[in-house]
């Protein structure tokens, strides 16, 4: 057992800082520097799980309520899972890139001091994609179970890193979360057509979170689309109120000027943080009690937090993250399961936070055209796929992909014309685009192409900048590995 933290941090301060003739001024700032610049890695790591606990926030606010929060998003209170029954509005600012093929379900265990029973589905038709995806309060997937990986049916038991016992009986699996704070988010697979979205919501009814405490045999309906008759506001919103300015309840899930107090409060409430990240705990409980205990410091680590937050969300844009991943996308080779690399899950938490497991889903992104020139909706962009060339992912277990169209805040067009925000299989499937040749261009711009062909394959984009995503689910190996190459996103003289 090491020396308390606050013993620790005291050592940041020379023991005689005030010698004679200045002579004490270098040890003084040998220990700043130390700790400023620790602070901002500390920043970077910490940086996502102050995010996620933050998110807990939707206990206090369902709490005895089922329902969606604020009529569009779906929330549950401690131990459960919400859940929509259709896609994400595109009028949200609560979650940045949400994708437009799957309908969401969403919910936080705690499990400091109980466990919670997920269930997964035991009637899916043949090919239907269905995930459940946990993450720990760090935000590395730690569970990823569904069509992709031939879950069965039943019930898992989702525990804390405290918890002792052995399965008891009628679950399948003993899942352990390293920390008590778990995101549990379901997902279920939707074309377009109404059929389609009765089929998803039926597998998503079956799907979820649910204190061990209700445990019962058998499997349940979890009422997903009776609870979305209520909307659940928080005080001072209500449906006018986002109506006339949907920002009104956007949150800012990490505030530098308040993170050293916020990164406690995790912390205290998740003391163990898995292996990898323990001894970058260590360090965040250090400084905490720095911030505590110290005027000078805590000046000095409030700054420290206030220029890593800037330097962060400069770099975490759609143009900069990732590496090559040929004909100018760029994609996080590590998405979801990020070891140590706790800058790269830092600009993940700012711009597609909770990404799944890589080897479920491929996520693909860009600000640039193929000269290198930020998108904008005023120019015309064309994507074409060869022949025989479509994104190789696999229909028996679910998969599918799509390209998904964003604005320079990575959220979703409001008011995109026919309502069409991405591209993809659900429109190859109902037969919307138009191939010529056997190849297949996509056309991305503001303004409505004049050509039928152009018009039919059309990406609205906004009349600014704008992102683009790509989402490629249950992958095959080409693209796992890169040798399969997305076409480049060419600027035309079309208009």
């Amino acid at each position: 057992m090491g020396i308390p933290f606050e013993d620790v941090a005291q050592g940041f301060t020379p023991a005689h800082p005030g010698l004679a003739r200045s002579a004490g001024v270098p040890a003084v700032l040998a220990g700043e520097s130390y700790v400023e610049a620790l602070a901002r890695v500390v920043y970077y790591w910490g940086y996502p799980a102050v995010d996620t606990f933050g998110r807990t926030n939707m206990w206090d606010l369902m709490e005895g309520k089922t329902g969606l929060q604020l009529g569009i998003l779906p929330g549950a209170a401690r131990n459960y899972t919400g859940a929509l029954i259709d896609y994400m509005s595109p009028t949200q600012r609560w979650v940045v890139t949400p994708n437009n093929d799957t309908i969401y379900g969403a919910g936080f265990a705690d499990l400091s001091t109980d466990a919670a029973v997920i269930q997964t589905p035991t009637e899916v038709p043949d090919g239907h994609y269905w995930t459940i995806q946990i993450v720990d309060v760090m935000t590395n997937v730690v569970h990823q179970l569904g069509s992709a990986g031939g879950t069965p049916g039943g019930k898992f038991l989702l525990v804390g890193p405290t918890w002792a016992g052995d399965k008891p009986d009628g679950f399948l699996e003993i899942l352990r979360a390293p920390t008590n704070v778990a995101g549990v988010f379901p997902r279920s697979f939707a074309a377009h057509s109404a059929a389609s979205k009765r089929q998803a919501r039926s597998v998503l009814d079956q799907i979820g979170m649910y204190p061990l405490s209700e445990n019962q045999s058998g499997q349940r309906s979890f009422g997903y689309e009776a609870n979305a008759r209520n909307a659940i506001f928080p005080p001072g919103i209500t449906a006018d109120v986002l109506a006339a300015n949907p920002d009104a309840s956007r949150p800012q899930w990490v505030k530098p000027e308040t993170f050293w107090i916020d990164l406690g409060r995790m912390l205290d409430f998740n003391p163990d943080v898995g292996a990898l990240d323990t001894p970058m705990a260590d360090q965040a409980r250090t400084l905490v009690a720095l911030h505590q205990s110290n005027d000078a410091y805590r000046a000095l680590l409030d700054r420290a937090a206030l220029g890593a937050d800037v330097a962060l969300h400069q770099s975490a844009t759609y143009v900069q993250v990732g590496v090559d991943a040929g004909n100018g996308w760029q994609r996080q080779r590590n998405g979801g399961l990020w070891g140590t690399d706790w800058f790269g899950r830092a600009l993940a938490a700012v711009i597609y936070i909770y990404v799944n497991d890589f080897h479920e889903a491929v996520y693909l992104i860009r600000g640039t055209d193929n000269n290198g020139a930020l998108l904008h909706g005023r120019e015309h962009y064309t994507m074409t796929f060869a022949e025989g060339a479509l994104p190789p992912v696999d229909r028996g277990r679910g998969g599918f992909w799509s390209l998904t169209m964003y604005d320079k805040d990575a959220f979703m067009l409001a008011n995109a014309p026919g309502g069409r925000v991405n591209l993809g299989t659900v429109n190859l499937d109902a037969g919307d685009l138009t191939f010529g040749d056997g190849t297949l261009t996509l056309h991305l711009c503001h303004g409505e192409p004049t050509d039928p062909d152009a018009r039919a394959n059309w990406l609205p984009a906004p009349d600014d900048e704008f992102r683009l995503i790509i989402r490629a689910y249950v992958p095959d190996k080409s693209i796992l590995d890169s040798t399969y190459h997305f076409p480049d996103v060419v600027r035309t003289a079309d208009k």
